[in-house]
């Protein structure tokens, strides 16, 4: 497994929770705005456990294990865990979109000298 889907979450996962991150931080300021930051980061955090397991094909305890991270991220009342969250959006981004061999050293002349002597 490849260090972008390793350490990446589904775009959506980090599109939404940036998002809520953002518009939870001008309530965060009084206390009460803080309880509510950390009740919608929970709520939140099955969302992105469901997402992570079944979009992004992760096994349960890393998609488990991800939701956790972003909702605690969330629940942190300053928007710079958003930049964390972001980034492993764009990591997961790289990690769907990249093929499966996109950081192999293999010579694409050597694949084909192989297929050619062997037939």
């Amino acid at each position: 497994m490849d260090i972008m889907r390793k350490f990446g979450i589904h775009p959506l996962v980090a599109v939404g929770l940036v998002a809520v991150d953002f518009m939870l931080f001008s309530a965060d300021i009084i206390v009460v705005g803080w309880i509510i930051s950390c009740l919608v980061a929970t709520a939140l955090m099955f969302p992105a456990i469901l997402i992570q397991h079944f979009s992004y094909k992760d096994r349960w305890g890393t998609a488990i294990a991800k939701g956790i991270v972003v909702g605690v991220l969330t629940a942190i009342p300053t928007p710079l865990p958003a930049v964390i969250t972001g980034t492993g959006g764009i990591m997961g981004l790289l990690g769907m979109l990249k093929p499966d061999n996109w950081f192999k050293d293999e010579n694409p002349s050597d694949k084909e000298t192989k297929t050619c002597n062997e037939v």
